[in-house]
């Protein structure tokens, strides 16, 4: 007894839910006293239909209503397409204020102002033609139409509709009234073999239709199909739409141009050689060229790292690599090779400080060098390489921001390359994501005019980033002193043709070696040694396994600085239709509402 008790509360209480969820849902601040639809089909096969909507909106300020009418239908996983164009649109027998979109298979029609509201009695007249609703239907050709669609949420008091045709042919009738897949029959009269009328027996509830049937002989009208329209993405690039995306996209693409041009290209010293940082510049013309002469030595004694900055206009793990090999050659440290343990195993590297901080003089040390060497040897004396793996990123970090301040205060660029490129990279990224969003939205509400700017300012946003990495500006003494490290790289990468400088100089490989790891020639320069005798003598900075000889020593050197770059860029891994006999079905249908 208990048990079915509690059945009866259980089931009592899904049906007031139910029932107050549907009062929920449906809109009783206005509702619809009739809803009249005349249908004509055409001689031709398009069929003319002109729907007179009267609407009571009481005393509840609206601005009108839109109406929604299918142009896709969706059965057993086909398309088909109809061809809906509005004719006109009336509110109280007076031309109509409305906007056309489409929107996931409907056009819909918003009907009033948008800066107005009204009250009351109001009455719409929508007309429009439809082409591709005919069909054939075994022995007759059909007209199956859904005149209201069961998407209004108010009440319906009232639904007729007339179907004529252009000559005598109906041969039967029906209709259907009530929700999607309903079955009750609604009024119908076929007045003649040209005319037949339908009206609903009861009230149209939210979400509730009155769908109509025609049959008529077969051949009496042409079948006609609608052709589908063009997909979105091929609507975009037709001309005229095609027009504001090109002029987003030329406007995007001249705007970062011009900015390269005034704030981006270098400044330089007009070809006078060897000017200093006190000398002012020129903005360098575009396509222009420089003097590139052999230099012997790194221009004004700059260090590898800055080298590098000034190459490609970043501080690289490259640049922080041939730091350490530098400050090994300059005797700050010691690195000692580690064999492999095992034939798979990896060689590891051990580096040894070789002055303690207090000890050192730091005179001799740019402000990135000591930061360097700081963060490398906080409150420890040796670390492994391996163990920088995963924990020195963060220190990586500060050391090139600290590199880039260097090469600032020495007057190579104006200001940091770093913070230039992110400036213009915001931009970039700000016009790709609000680009591509717009372009998104363009195509779910298929609006061709929001798709173009979309595109066009992702297309523009794309332009951006790649222009952003020619936006740092070097003064012109920096130009200057880039013009020379070329030079530099000529002599370091044609080494044979100067073979007389390395003999003069027995340390010069050691000395060379740190800026031939930035300009990525160490093998190279290595061989160009053991080819021409020279012999410099045994490092103690680089303690190996094995004797010393050049080759093996720059290969050696090679591969560490290639592991000090992985380790200390490695970042930890986060953790962590169609169907007969029911309303609704056929075509027509959509629905409406107020706004």
């Amino acid at each position: 007894m208990k048990v079915m008790k509690r059945l009866v509360f259980l089931l009592v209480g899904s049906l007031l839910f139910f029932v107050s969820s549907h009062q929920v849902l449906a809109d009783d601040s206005w509702v619809i006293e009739n809803f009249q639809s005349n249908v004509a089909i055409q001689q031709s096969g398009v069929v003319k239909v002109v729907e007179t909507i009267s609407v009571d909106f009481r005393d509840n300020p609206q601005h009108g209503i839109y109406r929604d009418i299918p142009y896709l239908y969706n059965s057993n996983g086909k398309q088909t397409y109809t061809e809906v164009k509005v004719v006109h649109v009336l509110q109280n027998s007076e031309p109509a204020q409305y906007t056309i979109t489409q929107t996931n298979g409907y056009e819909n029609i918003r009907i009033g102002d948008p800066n107005k509201t009204i009250v009351g009695r109001n009455v719409y007249t929508i007309a429009y033609t439809v082409t591709g609703v005919l069909q054939q239907v075994n022995n007759y050709d059909e007209l199956y139409w859904n005149v209201t669609g069961n998407d209004w949420q108010v009440t319906i008091q009232k639904a007729e509709a007339e179907v004529t045709l252009p000559k005598d042919g109906i041969a039967r009738i029906t209709c259907y009234e009530g929700t999607a897949g309903s079955q009750d029959p609604c009024l119908s009269n076929l007045a003649s073999a040209q005319k037949a009328t339908f009206a609903t027996a009861n009230e149209l509830g939210p979400d509730e239709g009155l769908t109509i049937v025609v049959d008529y002989n077969k051949g009496l009208i042409p079948i006609l199909t609608a052709i589908p329209p063009k997909p979105y993405w091929e609507r975009l690039f037709l001309w005229p739409d095609v027009l504001p995306l090109l002029i987003i996209i030329v406007s995007g693409i001249g705007f970062i141009t011009a900015f390269w041009y005034k704030f981006g290209r270098d400044y330089w010293f007009g070809g006078v050689l060897f000017g200093t940082k006190d000398q002012k510049g020129n903005v360098k013309p575009v396509g222009s060229h420089e003097t590139i002469s052999v230099e012997f030595t790194s221009p004004d004694s700059l260090r590898p790292a800055e080298i590098g900055v000034l190459m490609d206009e970043r501080a690289d793990t490259l640049d922080v690599a041939a730091t350490i090999i530098d400050l090994a050659a300059r005797g700050f440290l010691q690195i000692v090779e580690i064999p492999r343990t095992w034939a798979f195993g990896r060689v590891d590297y051990l580096l040894l400080q070789s002055t303690p901080k207090k000890l050192r003089k730091d005179s001799e040390l740019l402000p990135y060098e000591q930061l360097l060497l700081d963060k490398l040897f906080y409150k420890r004396s040796q670390i492994k390489l391996s163990s920088l793996k995963t924990t020195f990123y963060e220190d990586l970090k500060k050391v090139k921001n600290a590199l880039y301040d260097e090469v600032v205060t020495k007057g190579l660029f104006e200001q940091s390359p770093e913070k230039v490129r992110r400036k213009y990279l915001a931009i970039a990224i700000i016009l790709l994501i609000g680009g591509v969003g717009l372009l998104v939205l363009g195509f779910n509400e298929n609006i061709l005019l929001m798709g173009s700017f979309g595109l066009g300012f992702a297309v523009s946003g794309i332009a951006w980033i790649f222009m952003s990495r020619f936006m740092p500006r070097k003064t012109a003494y920096g130009r200057e002193c880039y013009r020379r490290a070329k030079g530099y790289y000529v002599f370091i990468n044609s080494a044979e043709r100067y073979r007389q400088r390395y003999f003069e100089k027995q340390d010069m490989f050691n000395e060379v070696l740190p800026y031939a790891i930035i300009f990525g020639v160490t093998k190279k320069f290595a061989k160009k040694m053991e080819k021409m005798g020279v012999e410099p003598k045994q490092t103690d900075w680089y303690v190996g396994p094995h004797p010393f000889a050049i080759g093996i020593f720059a290969g050696n050197i090679q591969d560490f600085s290639s592991s000090l770059s992985s380790a200390m860029a490695t970042v930890p891994s986060s953790s962590g239709g169609f169907s007969g006999g029911s309303a609704g079905g056929g075509f027509g249908g959509g629905g409406g509402g107020s706004w």
